[in-house]
């Protein structure tokens, strides 16, 4: 046996084990720095350990030489055995081990194979105590939970600050998708907004806009509907010098170029030929475009939203809508209700546009509770559009300070709809309902906070924060002539 064992290598059975202890020694000395090291052989025998190995697990040299790590780990001496799951599963090994103080310890095996492919020796190393480790992973725990703290904080200074721009809402839909703007802002999701015309799928593009990263870059529009089929490619994609009669000697630049570091809005997107949205399909996938006329390809740097009154899925069905774009599209849906689905918000509409026109005009007109009333209650086929401009032009036209409802547009409906009572939620939903149908009845009939507070046998200042807290556009109109009263 051991002339084969010479032979087959080559070398003497003295010069063999020579080698053999050479390699471990090589091994010890290369894995020995500020690290404790242990050796053992392929059956999990210790053949030798560093001498800060007592120091951190307890134990003399020749206490650990010549025993099983098995052994060791049943006595407790640390837990579990990296050499034992190294042999086991053949492979390097890290993991956090304990020893018999109950200190965390950092711990990796490696093994070391022979030529047959078997394990000689395994050398496991220790990152000698973790606190350090696990003082920079709380830390980054900390850092994590501050990041999640800001990001709550920053989306509701964004919530905050959309209400008191220009997204008036009352109604629970309105409050979902207000919410949803700050939370997708800062992304670059592509948006799909739709919605019968005149709901402000355009006012919602431009918050998202607005309140998101690019909002220093363009916010770029274009109407998909309002340009004739031979010239959708020129507009969206540009076009070089030449290309074609009349066009611009110097070449253009196309929006989505024009767009770059900002926002695209593609509104009325249902309206693109199928051979437009082949082509915009092929932009958005590659983030290039090609000019009309051109050769170069140019990258592309845009957030892409885009709206539609049209049900996309039908046109899908009927296959005058690509499948594949339609999912592009809709990564964020956001759909916006006629205004015949959400009354609560009539009324604070009402009062935004009358307070947006009259500083625009330098007029002062107010609504009767009648006119208030019978606005309330339309139907408003044309949406947010419908009432901005019915404002605009009471606004312009207004004879008198006061108007009166008979002096509001012929063609409105004047039947008395009373709103049946909402008698879903807690006790404390439904008294809030009721104390809202009260303060928005007083405000129609005596229009300041000051003759709210006195009708109600309350404050003025708590006529005020009721009314302010029921009715989203009431600051903008009534404060100034309640502190003239």
């Amino acid at each position: 046996m051991e002339n084969k064992h010479s032979e087959k290598r080559g070398l003497s059975c003295e010069t063999c084990c020579h080698y053999k202890e050479k390699r471990m020694d090589i091994l010890f000395e290369v894995m020995n720095n500020e690290n404790d090291v242990t050796v053992t052989d392929g059956k999990g025998i210790v053949l030798r350990v560093s001498p800060s190995y007592e120091k951190h697990y307890g134990l003399k040299k020749e206490e650990i030489v010549g025993k099983s790590v098995y052994e060791l780990e049943g006595m407790g001496f640390f837990k579990p055995s990296v050499t034992a799951a190294v042999l086991e599963e053949k492979r390097n090994i890290t993991i956090i081990q304990k020893n018999r103080q109950g200190e965390d310890i950092l711990t990796t095996g490696v093994p070391v194979f022979d030529k047959k492919g078997k394990i000689e020796y395994v050398v496991s190393f220790n990152s000698i105590h973790i606190a350090g480790v696990t003082s920079l992973q709380r830390q980054y725990e900390r850092l994590n939970e501050m990041m999640k703290a800001y990001n709550q904080e920053v989306n509701k200074l964004r919530l905050r600050d959309l209400r008191e721009k220009r997204f008036v809402s009352k109604s629970k839909s309105m409050e979902n998708i207000s919410e949803l703007i700050s939370q997708i802002a800062d992304t670059n999701a592509s948006v799909l907004i739709t919605g019968e015309t005149g709901v402000g799928k355009s006012m919602i593009a431009k918050l998202i806009h607005e309140n998101s990263n690019r909002s220093e870059g363009p916010f770029v529009e274009i109407n998909c509907g309002t340009i004739p089929e031979s010239l959708i490619e020129s507009e969206l994609f540009g076009y070089e010098k030449g290309s074609f009669t009349g066009a611009n000697s110097k070449g253009k630049m196309g929006k989505i170029e024009l767009a770059k570091g900002g926002t695209l809005f593609l509104d009325e997107i249902g309206e693109l030929s199928l051979n437009m949205q082949i082509k915009f399909l092929q932009v958005i996938q590659e983030k290039m475009i090609t000019r009309v006329g051109g050769l170069t390809r140019i990258g592309i740097d845009f957030r892409l939203i885009a709206a539609t009154n049209r049900e996309l899925e039908q046109d899908i069905q009927k296959g005058i809508f690509r499948e594949d774009l339609f999912y592009r599209l809709n990564v964020i849906p956001i759909h916006i209700p006629p205004l015949r689905e959400r009354k609560e918000d009539i009324l604070p509409l009402i009062l935004t546009f009358l307070a947006r026109f009259n500083s625009q005009y330098g007029r002062n007109v107010k609504l009767s509770a009648g006119a208030l009333q019978i606005l309330e209650r339309q139907p408003w086929p044309g949406n947010i559009r419908q009432v901005e401009n019915l404002i605009e032009r009471l606004v312009v036209t207004a004879r008198e300070e006061y108007i009166a409802k008979e002096e509001l547009p012929e063609g409105l409906e004047l039947e008395n709809m009373e709103q049946p009572l909402n008698m879903k939620g807690t006790l404390k939903e439904l008294l809030e309902n009721y104390e809202q149908k009260i303060f928005l009845s007083m405000f129609k009939e005596h229009q300041t906070s000051v003759a709210v507070g006195k009708a109600l046998g309350i404050s003025q200042t708590t006529a005020a924060r009721k009314l302010r807290k029921y009715i989203p556009g009431y600051t903008n109109l009534s404060d100034k002539d309640d502190n003239q009263k």
